[in-house]
């Protein structure tokens, strides 16, 4: 045994010598050829042997253990020329050669076509702003990886132009782009429109999207043709990571924490005895449901030591069969554990004080999340020859929520319970667990064919599919009084209500383009025709049963000790599920066409062309319900027409400027008079509520000083036709409830995007700045007016959703020979329309924040990098307050994570 582990190790020690003895090292720069710069993940392939490898930050390559022998080098990078040159290599020779591009405008007679660069660096990512053909902003692996974010959410909100909203719980994060609400943009993956998990809207929260995942995210600000047309505010592209030209493998993994916890203990429950079904989903409709159906101990809430957030996530990537096959997957996981403390005042008019609105109920609410995300993404591709390639791409995310929140409401206005003075009166305490799970996955083959000199043909077959499902949602009331003499009556039991939630939402999409390429003298024209069609359909089932307290003697209320010893009914024992208004069956259904031309000159791009889209929308409760409508049924089509200019003024500088058409939809559930019954506020369905239609109009200067520099300043101006908004309005008897609306018959919303880059040595300054004004003329309630009919007054306001000022500001450090990265990031978003009030005057303003994060990493002998991400160094709430009152108040507490990177 001794001889034979001695023998292994001789081997192990001296095969990297019998492997590259004799072998040479061919390394060098890829640079610019005009203007000397280095090109970042530039693709450098020794041609007959298997060494394969892409620059780096300083534009170097190195390619070792070369054999002797004749070789020809090849280099290629998007929107250059191809490199080839015969090497010869004798010996162990190194061989120094530094090789210089120049640009050309690629052409449809060879692979090129298809050729990409690394698409993660920053160089990549100003050099596709810069040859887009519309307005757009984009931000790369290498600047994510780098930055103190996790997830998509939080890396968008640093794009120009761009915030996220987001819910109490802090679970859920919408992108609003320009100052347009979620609605009026869209989220695609791999550019294809995605389904959406939740049970009423079409959009996606982004902070279950991993961006360890993500080469980049594309924010496209005007729209081409040959892009789908419902996107008023953007379109945000999620391009998840490509196989590579050489082979790949990263991972990484990290550990962090919430600092509130470190303030109070994470409030926790047990997940054992939650019922994945409901009693009419697992004995039938004719099912009796009994008192001890149900579980309690999802009920049973404990405090404990909040655990630490962790993530762990790999990249492998490489290709196979002389190139021709190339296979990438990445996974990421993420168990982050987070919490809010919340303040949530319920206001209504005052009566006694002209009808300004006043505090009815103060609520002090605390919330627990775990938060677990998993993301996979396999990407595969085949170049059948230098004319034709395939293309498969699936993205599968996982996500899955548990949370409680404990809420005190203390009533304060009506005398209600008795209420005498300061500090008296009832106290109700409303406790919630929840969970849910939710997965995302999109599937896409596509083809590439070169079909002649002049023609390309390409086309993709989607499948996407969404769900989630929130079994048992739990919620427990009990209330006690606090008397005059500030003495406290024993806890009361009020009752129970437990849902079951599943929906699922289904996409299928076929699509195929056909573009035709032409010289014309010194011009290069290019035509594009398509479309496409997509056939979506939307499954929401709810079940919820209500559990009163059994009364004592005399109808006495029962004390509450703990959930073991609370006794109940159940008042509606075949729960909900035959008349539930939150369970149906909706469709939507997508035709489109479209042409577009460009013509290209020397220093001048123009692009014109239209689109044409048809939607098919319809609606049905799963179960007949005789007092509401059904078989709703949308038709409308849209023409969408675009042009656009882009004047080259000089080989680093753009000036463009666009006009586009576009809409946005109606969200599934909106259309249907539904009334559901809310925690806080209710919510109404209107079936009368039309789809939005805006002309757009943008202007941009840019300037892209040095590769991984650039300056912009643009303005944009954007006029939309019934405006869709959520309006909070008192229904007669006496009741809130939330609709959406069209408000509005015309509203406006302008702006002025300023975006910048500048290095000095190894210090950096990045950041972007952008201001927002928006008008809508619409209709208030004056409760002072002498007569009913006069009520009615119009008003002057600002679109919901928009925030008048952002501001992005980051100071870099980044030292590329010692391999050091430091990043302070600051960001500002003003005040904030967030919800509309009926009475004239007043509405809900999200007060102005600014937020402080810090990330750094060094990377240690060029395999390892540590890191670290903190955020929320300022601690700063998320406040709303109507009338000088404050309605809402999240504290969120800074948060951090320190891990390690290793690539290869």
């Amino acid at each position: 045994m001794i001889n034979h582990r001695c023998c292994l190790l001789f081997f192990l020690l001296f095969l990297p010598g019998l492997l590259f003895a004799q072998s040479a090292t061919v390394k060098g720069v890829v640079f610019d050829a005009k203007n000397n710069t280095p090109l970042v993940g530039a693709y450098v392939h020794l041609d007959g042997s298997h060494q394969r490898v892409t620059t780096d930050a300083e534009g170097k390559y190195e390619l070792t253990g070369i054999k002797p022998g004749a070789y020809k080098m090849k280099v290629e990078y998007i929107g250059y020329l191809k490199y080839e040159k015969k090497v010869q290599i004798t010996g162990s020779q190194s061989v120094a050669l530094n090789i210089s591009l120049s640009p050309t405008i690629a052409a449809l007679h060879s692979v090129s076509v298809f050729g990409k660069i690394n698409g993660e660096t920053d160089a990549a990512s100003r050099s596709a702003e810069k040859t887009a053909n519309n307005i757009t902003n984009v931000i790369g692996a290498h600047a994510m990886e780098r930055s103190p974010d996790i997830n998509a959410a939080n890396v968008l909100q640093r794009v120009s132009g761009v915030t996220i909203e987001r819910n109490s719980g802090a679970d859920q994060a919408y992108a609003i782009v320009r100052g347009l609400e979620p609605r009026y943009s869209n989220t695609l993956i791999n550019g294809i429109k995605i389904s959406s998990p939740d049970e009423k809207s079409r959009y996606v929260s982004l902070d279950v999207v991993p961006s360890d995942l993500l080469q980049r995210i594309e924010v496209s600000k005007s729209l081409l043709p040959e892009m789908e047309g419902d996107a008023i505010g953007g379109t945000v592209n999620l391009i998840f990571k490509d196989a590579p030209d050489a082979p790949l493998f990263k991972a990484m993994a990290s550990v962090g924490y919430s600092n509130i916890f470190f303030d109070r203990k994470y409030t926790s429950f047990s997940k054992s005895d939650i019922q994945k079904k409901s009693m009419y989903d697992k004995n039938g409709a004719a099912y009796v449901a009994k008192p001890g159906d149900f579980s309690r101990s999802n009920l049973d809430f404990k405090d404990k030591t909040a655990p630490p957030t962790t993530t762990v996530g790999f990249t492998y990537g490489r290709r196979f069969l002389k190139n021709k096959l190339g296979l990438l997957i990445a996974d990421n996981f993420q168990n982050q554990y987070y919490g809010t403390n919340s303040e949530f005042n319920i206001v209504a008019p005052d009566n006694k004080n002209n009808f300004k609105p006043g505090i009815t109920d103060v609520a002090n609410r605390t919330y627990s999340t775990q938060q677990l995300n998993n993301g996979l993404s396999a990407h595969l591709d085949y170049n059948i020859n230098d004319r034709n390639k395939l293309s498969l791409n699936n993205v599968f995310l996982y996500s899955y929520m548990a949370q409680s929140r404990l809420s005190i409401d203390t009533s304060i206005t009506g005398g209600n319970g008795g209420r005498v003075g300061p500090g008296t009166g009832s106290v109700f305490n409303d406790n919630r667990s929840l969970t849910n799970h939710q997965y995302l996955e999109n599937l896409k083959l596509e083809g590439k064919h070169i079909l002649s000199r002049h023609f390309l043909f390409d086309w993709a077959g989607v499948y996407s599919s969404a769900a989630k499902k929130s079994p048992d949602r739990a919620d427990i009331a009990i209330d006690h009084k606090i008397n005059a003499d500030y003495t406290s009556t024993p806890f009361y039991f009020d009752g129970i209500s437990r849902i079951w939630q599943h929906n699922t939402d289904r996409n299928d999409q076929v699509q195929a383009n056909l573009t035709y390429k032409q010289s014309i003298g010194s011009a290069v024209l290019e035509l594009k025709a398509g479309g496409l069609y997509r056939h979506k359909i939307r499954e929401n089932a709810q079940d919820q049963y209500q559990l009163r307290p059994i009364l004592g003697s005399s109808n006495t209320k029962q004390p509450f000790t703990d959930i073991y010893a609370a006794q109940w009914e159940v008042y509606n024992p075949k729960g909900t599920a035959d008349y539930d208004v939150n369970a149906y069956h909706a469709f939507e259904n997508i035709s489109a066409g479209f042409g577009q031309a460009k013509l290209s000159f020397h220093k001048l791009d123009v692009f014109g062309g239209v689109r044409v889209e048809g939607t098919s929308q319809g609606f049905d409760y799963a179960n007949y319900i005789a007092t509401l409508a059904n078989n709703v049924r949308i038709k409308y089509r849209d023409l969408l027409p675009s042009a656009m200019l882009k004047y080259k003024l000089n080989e680093k500088t753009n000036l463009r400027a666009s006009y586009y058409k576009s809409i946005s939809r109606p969200n599934y559930f909106e259309l249907v008079p539904y009334t559901i019954l809310g925690t806080d506020y209710n919510q109404m369905g209107n079936p009368n509520l039309k789809h939005t239609v805006a002309d757009n109009y943008d202007i941009r200067y840019e300037l892209y000083p040095k590769e991984d520099e650039e300056f912009f300043i643009g303005g944009f101006y954007k006029s939309l036709t019934n405006p869709i908004e959520n309006v909070l309005q008192s229904l007669s008897s006496g009741d809130l409830v939330y609709q959406p609306q069209n408000a509005a018959a015309k509203a406006k919303i302008a702006g002025a995007e300023l975006a910048f880059t500048k290095f000095w040595g190894n210090i950096g300054i990045t950041g972007n700045y952008t201001y927002i004004y928006s008008d809508v003329f619409a209709p208030k309630i004056d409760p002072l007016a002498p007569t009913v009919d006069k009520r009615t007054v119009y008003q002057h306001r600002p679109l919901q959703g928009q925030a008048n000022n952002v501001l992005n500001l980051s100071l870099e450090y980044k030292n590329t020979r010692k391999q050091i990265f430091a990043q302070l990031a600051y960001q500002y978003v003003g005040k904030t329309l967030s919800d509309l009030y009926f009475n004239t005057d007043y509405d809900y303003y999200q007060q102005p924040q600014s937020f402080l994060s810090l990330s750094a990493d060094k990377t240690f002998n060029k395999h390892f990098t540590l890191f670290g991400k903190f955020n929320n160094l300022l601690n700063t709430p998320t406040i709303v307050r109507i009338n000088g009152i404050t309605v809402g108040k999240d504290i969120y507490k800074a948060n951090f994570n320190i891990g390690v990177r290793y690539s290869h």
